[in-house]
């Protein structure tokens, strides 16, 4: 279903990717493009969940890596870790994540609210847009996490991204 197509219908169209064996999403129109084969600079003394930077057809982006960001955990080996280039509260980005898998159309109505979790967690809830039901081959439900990237990092955070980016 094409973009126009889909918000014509009032759907919500979302870039699905996995992290960790669990199914995320983020809304289509955040995504600027996928990189596939990308070598990242390491940055001296970086958080481990900024571990370097890129560089994009001659644009320095910073490199977001969501294993370390949610407590994740390392990647196994075999894993070929993909970049998917975002725009987050007007800068330009770059999200590591396992794999990416396709773009849906969600239903608005199909999307729940995060569930209280307590007050922290791996992937604290302020994270997270909201959940939606997947459904399976063999008929079970998985969820999809849906993210909100306006959130994944403080005003402190950005304003010391931009400080270093500078």
């Amino acid at each position: 279903m094409a973009t126009t197509e889909a918000s014509s219908q009032g759907l919500q169209q979302v870039l699905c990717f996995a992290l960790a064996d669990e199914a995320y999403a983020l809304p289509i129109m955040k995504v600027r493009e996928i990189q596939a084969q990308a070598t990242i600079t390491r940055i001296p003394k970086a958080p481990p969940y900024m571990p370097g930077v890129i560089n994009l057809r001659g644009a320095i982006v910073p490199i977001l890596e969501l294993r370390h960001r949610f407590s994740l955990g390392e990647a196994p080996e075999d894993t070929r870790p993909v970049i998917v280039i975002v725009e987050v509260q007007g800068r330009t980005l770059g999200i590591r994540v396992d794999s990416v898998s396709d773009v849906l159309d969600l239903d608005p109505n199909a999307i729940r609210p995060a569930p209280e979790l307590g007050t922290q967690s791996a992937l604290g809830r302020e994270f997270i847009a909201g959940l939606a039901k997947l459904p399976g081959a063999t008929g079970d439900e998985a969820m999809l996490i849906l993210l909100d990237l306006d959130r994944l990092l403080s005003d402190g955070e950005l304003t010391a991204l931009d400080g270093a980016m500078a």
